[in-house]
């Protein structure tokens, strides 16, 4: 009996560890970018873009520190708390090079170059730049603000104090972009242009399978329709 009983914990203790780990499975997602086609951008600049890896200050509403939750990506209603392997930073950054580029300009990511904001005596600012410092061109620096998407089922009500997720129901799924960028001589740090630069998407009525791969989706489209619009914004700089 004594045999039996130890054997009946362990079983019971590896079914919560396989229910646990799949748990976490399931509430992991893989972010994949694939650049858009932009109009209206005007002149391309010549020059070549580098770009540093953005430091990331999601989930910081009062202060520009280090995110101290890195890998949560997504959330929602009845969803959770969604997570990635990957690194967001050097996603979100190389995400920028593979869309400008798209876009027909000449545009690098360099993980090994580091910069930040420094403002003088006078109040001016400009990048003090840090590792693999390219010698001419632009760089491009900054944070990401936000960069998340968000997964809503609708709530069903039994009676006046009963309710439940309609998980048959079709969800509201939502992303959110904002970058925080500066783009910078590359010879001596001055800051030709800075801004902030961001975008929203939405759809109703998603229906499973797949959910999570649509949030995704979403959201890559959104950052997507983010770099276009920094494009647009600092080309006039650079002609």
């Amino acid at each position: 009996m004594l045999l039996r009983g130890k054997k009946y914990i362990f079983d019971m203790i590896l079914l919560g560890l396989v229910l646990a780990f799949s748990g976490c499975a399931h509430n992991r997602v893989t972010l994949g970018f694939s650049p858009i086609s932009g109009k209206g951008i005007g002149t391309l600049p010549s020059e070549t873009v580098v770009i540093s890896t953005l430091q990331d200050h999601r989930f910081r509403l009062y202060s520009f520190e280090a995110n101290d939750m890195p890998d949560i990506v997504g959330w929602g209603q009845a969803t959770g708390t969604l997570y990635t392997p990957q690194n967001i930073p050097a996603h979100v950054s190389r995400a920028l090079a593979e869309q400008y580029k798209a876009l027909g300009m000449h545009a690098r990511y360099e993980p090994g170059l580091g910069c930040r904001v420094k403002k003088d005596i006078g109040g001016h600012s400009r990048l003090i730049l840090t590792g693999e410092v390219p010698g001419s061109g632009t760089v491009l620096c900054g944070s990401i603000i936000d960069y998340q998407f968000q997964i809503d089922h609708p709530m069903v009500g039994f009676g006046t104090e009963i309710s439940t997720y309609d998980m048959a129901a079709g969800a509201t799924v939502k992303a959110q972009v904002t970058l925080h960028l500066y783009l910078a001589d590359a010879s001596d740090g001055r800051i030709l242009w800075e801004g902030i630069v961001d975008e929203a998407r939405g759809m109703r009525n998603a229906h499973p399978p797949d959910l999570n791969a649509k949030g995704v989706s979403l959201l890559e489209k959104t950052l997507a329709r983010t770099i276009v619009k920094s494009a647009k914004a600092f080309s006039p700089s650079l002609e």
